[in-house]
């Protein structure tokens, strides 16, 4: 089971969505920074407030308006640790998803010489079989 299967794909807010959340939002940041929102000169990024990848939905409860260099910074220093962190937990990334895909699930050995032992004192000789003992 991977959690990408899960993951919702992400919907563009429609005009009345992107309106309401302006609306709802005072025409401020979502951040908190107290920045007003010019979607004309600097740019409007509509973010997930939990991202899609963690499990989050495109609901208009689920989304905020943000300045563009709040958004930036929200997705490189919040988001994108904890997706990675998921996807590490779920084995999705790390050595052992590259062992599942190349199709070893642990460490191969070369194995023994089962026709050779070793004595006591360092010698290496033939095996007996069971019907010499």
């Amino acid at each position: 089971m991977t959690p990408a299967a899960q993951i919702e794909k992400r919907r563009p807010l429609t005009r009345a969505e992107f309106g309401q959340l302006m609306i709802d939002q005072e025409g401020r940041c979502a951040c908190g920074c107290g920045e007003k929102l010019q979607p004309m000169t600097e740019g409007v990024i509509d973010e997930h407030l939990r991202a899609l990848a963690l499990l989050g939905t495109n609901a208009l409860e689920n989304r905020a308006l943000y300045r563009k260099p709040c958004a930036r910074k929200k997705t490189d220093e919040q988001d994108t640790p904890r997706i990675a962190k998921a996807k590490a937990q779920a084995g999705e990334t790390g050595q052992y998803a590259r062992r599942q895909k190349r199709g070893q699930g642990s460490i191969q050995s070369r194995g023994f010489d089962k026709t050779r032992t070793k004595r006591f004192d360092g010698s290496v000789v033939a095996r007996q079989s069971q019907e010499t003992r």
